[in-house]
């Protein structure tokens, strides 16, 4: 048995012939579509997944720079108290301030990047999400 491949026979079945006609159009508009399916959820996994692992980490540095800034201030103070030290606190403070309001605008315009990604921030937020569910306490 030989497998025919012409415009109108697609393939050979026992001795029959598929005489159904075969549309260019047809075919590269399912392909096309179908191209796109996958596009989309390779897409969205790798955000998935690049969500969760910046989840991790993002859990993993705040508790690393939680537990440093703790230890700082109390060095900070042990130090100003035996008089090693002489620490402006409002003057601290108010740069705290500053650049925390600098801060918050760079993770406000890198979400609006992330969020006009498409699929792929869509699968990132989801990763994000899940690891900040799912944390243990």
């Amino acid at each position: 048995m030989a497998l025919i491949t012409l415009p109108w026979a697609a393939f050979v079945i026992e001795g029959t012939y598929n005489a159904l006609p075969l549309s260019g159009s047809v075919s590269a508009a399912s392909d096309l579509w179908e191209g796109f399916l996958g596009e989309v959820g390779v897409a969205a996994f790798q955000g998935l997944i690049v969500g969760a692992v910046t989840g991790l980490v993002f859990k993993m540095a705040t508790n690393l720079l939680k537990w440093f800034i703790l230890i700082e201030f109390a060095l900070l103070k042990w130090l100003e108290s035996r008089g090693i030290v002489a620490v402006d606190w409002e003057r601290i403070t108010l740069g705290m301030v500053d650049i925390g309001i600098d801060a918050t605008a760079q993770s406000q315009s890198i979400l609006v990047s992330i969020s006009e990604m498409g699929t792929f921030g869509l699968g990132f937020f989801a990763g994000f999400a899940a690891v900040e569910r799912f944390k243990p306490k």
